[in-house]
């Protein structure tokens, strides 16, 4: 079993994050990049699962909360897209102090897009994107629809985002109306040029085929990502359990290989 380490970290101490730590020699180091909201707990047991796996395989691996959320300083409405690209890279300096000398990213959905907005600036060995949000203004969209459709379940009627002065009401979170327009800026297809030497793009649905806002993605990006496909329910939208294995494997499959490339370039 995975030894754990809870840590404070970046400016003031403001940030909070577990570290799973190997037995042994560390082969590398990876961020755990969350993402937004209600997805964000829905996905916690899958991160906790994935990071103690990752441990016993040898990888130092790091899930941590944004500012404003979580155990992290800062009341949730103060969370923005702009801090949060901040404390991704206190994150993998975080790392690098433990010991890690390659160093990689793996994010989910708005913490995907986080994490490739990092990667457009600054350099990584790896980069894993769980079914990123490639357009946020889609993806606010969404948020917003949910939202009315509880309101129907609930109501019997649509009562339209709730609003309390500068905060908005998306998925139960107050949220700023500048950060939701942050949110609605995230574009993963004018961030494509890409600082990552090996990234890995994984589609997590019910359908066997990339869709198409992940494919153009792929086709747009420099370098190319590796592709798969994983036929798993989206484990960051449900309440019950679902099983992540395939998932697990794939991506941790694909950073072993990653480690094995760079031994034999030694």
């Amino acid at each position: 079993m995975a030894t754990r380490k809870i840590v404070r970290f970046g400016e003031n101490d403001s940030l909070f994050g577990v570290l799973h730590l190997p037995e042994n020699e560390i082969k590398c180091g990876l961020a755990v990049c969350a993402p937004f909201g209600e997805e964000a707990k829905s996905a916690y047991r899958a991160f906790y699962e994935f990071a103690d796996m990752a441990a016993s395989r040898g990888l130092l691996t790091f899930r941590f909360d944004y500012f404003g959320t979580g155990n992290s300083a800062g009341g949730f409405e103060e969370f923005c897209p702009e801090r949060a690209r901040l404390d991704i890279p206190a994150a993998i300096e975080l790392l690098r102090a433990n010991g890690a000398q390659d160093l990689g990213l793996l994010g989910l959905g708005i913490g995907g897009s986080l994490a490739c907005e990092v990667a457009a600036e600054q350099k990584l060995d790896a980069l894993v994107l769980w079914q990123p949000v490639v357009s946020g203004e889609q993806f606010h969209k969404l948020n917003i629809k949910r939202q009315l459709v509880r309101q129907m379940l609930t109501h019997g009627k649509a009562k339209g985002a709730a609003t309390a002065g500068e905060l908005i009401d998306l998925d139960g979170y107050p949220l700023r109306k500048s950060t939701a327009g942050q949110l609605k800026q995230l574009d993963l297809l004018r961030c494509t040029n890409l600082q990552a030497e090996r990234v890995l793009l994984v589609q997590i649905s019910h359908s066997q085929t990339l869709a198409a806002d992940l494919k153009a993605f792929a086709e747009a990006c420099s370098p190319p990502p590796e592709t798969a496909v994983v036929v798993c329910e989206p484990f960051w939208q449900r309440i019950g359990f679902v099983d992540c294995g395939e998932v697990y494997e794939k991506t941790l499959e694909w950073l072993e290989e990653n480690g094995s490339e760079e031994e034999n370039r030694e």
